[in-house]
């Protein structure tokens, strides 16, 4: 169609020459230029006029709607684009570095729904610590229930690494089965997230400190999410009592070195295509679907044995590198929000860890987008663990 339109508006306004064929076929010839463009009607932003006469704008369509702003309701982005994103779930960027190009990610942490009701997160049964607890019941299909990402609920808890797998592998999102988030894709979501000056307390990147999420120990227990991304509601429930779903201000304090302050617990990170994801610093562990022996992990010249460690402290990166690690920016330590690792510096053993990220809910001085935990094997279970999925490219 848009074929023709342009083919018959070239046909009419190419020198606006056309044969006109009389029942005495006489030929009249109409010339539209800059001498009598006055004497016609015409749209300057689809045609323009010369002595030679009148074309179309080059690489200008204009085939319009102007009522389907108001009147979309039979449109989806689904039927234009192939895809969409679901509820609870956010587009993260895609990113060379890590071999990622643009995927899914839970926008919450992973939560357990009745099979009835996918949209409202449980509480129960309680691991003691607010965070559902998998080893009490299940969050499977054979128990009526399924994982999913809304902001009602605990976190899913008591969840070894490889349950964490499982469990995600029984979802569908975008067209195919989802995974455990993967150090990668956590890292993509992590770089994309301290690029945005919005995610800076001080409003630039590298000023202040990067929120850090939940980490307070205030209350001394994981919290629920909002509904609403923005305001004061990105603090939800980090009041002392864990009640207030938007603290009177958030944060208190957006001075370098206070992240893990009472107070400046904003737990929403915004991404570069405008989307929200909650949690990736602070509230409880997250496993990642990789692992590494004691003998691969990074390490400090001179230092042996678990402890934890600045990343600008790090002197080599074992079988991982620095992008794999730290934080883009090389100065960034505990002081700007970024977290820390906890890992065992010049060991040779053969022991096998799993990668958690992010931090806990009592980790002040060490929770944060890029925080590193490398002591727990794959089959640790606690009410302090939980896990994210993510979906393959889309």
């Amino acid at each position: 169609m848009l074929v023709a339109f342009i083919t018959i508006f070239s046909l009419i306004f190419s020198h606006f020459a056309l044969p006109i064929l009389a029942l005495n076929d006489t030929t009249k010839t109409w010339t539209f230029n800059t001498a009598n463009d006055g004497n016609y009607t015409y749209d300057n932003t689809l045609v323009t006029v010369a002595d030679s006469g009148a074309r179309p704008v080059a690489g200008v369509n204009k085939i319009t709607n102007p009522a389907f702003t108001t009147d979309n309701t039979s449109w989806s982005v689904a039927a234009v684009t192939g895809s969409s994103t679901p509820n609870g779930w956010v587009v993260v960027p895609g990113n060379s570095t890590y071999s990622t190009t643009d995927f899914l990610a839970m926008k919450y942490e992973a939560k357990c729904a009745a099979t009835s009701n996918l949209t409202t997160g449980l509480t129960t049964p309680d691991s003691g610590s607010h965070t559902y607890s998998d080893s009490g019941t299940a969050c499977t299909t054979t128990n009526s229930k399924d994982v999913v990402s809304v902001a009602s609920g605990y976190p899913i808890a008591n969840i070894s690494q490889t349950n964490s797998i499982t469990r995600c592998s029984t979802i569908s999102v975008g067209g195919s089965a989802a995974h455990l988030i993967s150090n990668n894709e956590w890292m993509t979501v992590a770089r994309n997230a301290e690029a945005q000056a919005g995610n800076w307390s001080l409003g630039s990147v590298g000023s202040g400190y990067l929120f850090a999420g939940h980490n307070d120990n205030a209350p001394a227990l994981a919290v629920v999410a909002s509904t609403t991304d923005t305001g004061n509601n990105a603090c939800a429930y980090t009041d002392a009592a864990g009640t207030n779903e938007a603290p009177a201000l958030c944060p208190t304090n957006t001075a370098n070195n206070t992240s893990g302050t009472a107070g400046n617990q904003k737990r929403v990170l915004t991404l570069s295509n405008g989307q929200y994801i909650w949690d990736i610093s602070g509230n409880v562990w997250e496993w990642t679907n990789d692992t590494i022996t004691e003998a691969n992990q990074p390490d400090v010249d001179g230092q042996t044995g678990f402890a934890w460690r600045e990343f600008n402290a790090l002197t080599s990166y074992g079988t991982l590198s620095y992008d794999l690690v730290h934080p883009a920016g090389s100065a960034y330590d505990t002081t700007y929000g970024v977290g820390r690792i906890y890992h065992n510096s010049g060991s040779a053993a053969s022991s096998v860890y799993a990668f958690l990220r992010g931090g806990i809910w009592d980790r002040a001085s060490g929770a944060g987008a890029f925080t590193l935990l490398l002591s727990l094997t794959p089959g640790i279970m606690s009410s302090r663990i939980g896990f994210r999925c993510a979906s393959d490219q889309i």
